[in-house]
């Protein structure tokens, strides 16, 4: 059986970087979020708390990153992002996976 939903059925298994940075009431939990969606949809790249933000580089197939920017904007129930941008970088992280810095 063959699925085609949105932009993965036309293209949305192409690779994808981007840098995204959420702000709001973050903290451990949101971290913990982040990184466990992260390797749970096999991406590569990294987290980083810095201040009252948190910075996630993160790299796989368009439609996990996609999908994966959305989840995140959601968040924990204990966690709230009031702010997030993302910026697409260039492929190439040499990450063998996802880690917290």
């Amino acid at each position: 059986m063959e699925y085609f939903s949105g932009r993965l059925g036309l293209g949305g298994a192409n690779e994808r970087a981007a840098e995204i940075c959420f702000e709001g009431e973050l903290g451990l939990p949101f971290v913990t979020f982040v990184t466990a969606r992260a390797k749970r949809l096999g991406l590569k790249g990294w987290i980083e708390e810095a201040g009252s933000s948190v910075l996630v580089l993160v790299e796989g197939p368009e439609a996990l990153v996609d999908s994966f920017e959305i989840t995140c904007s959601l968040g924990p129930i204990d966690a709230r992002v009031d702010h997030w941008l993302r910026t697409d970088r260039p492929l190439g992280l040499n990450e063998a996976g996802f880690e917290r810095r």
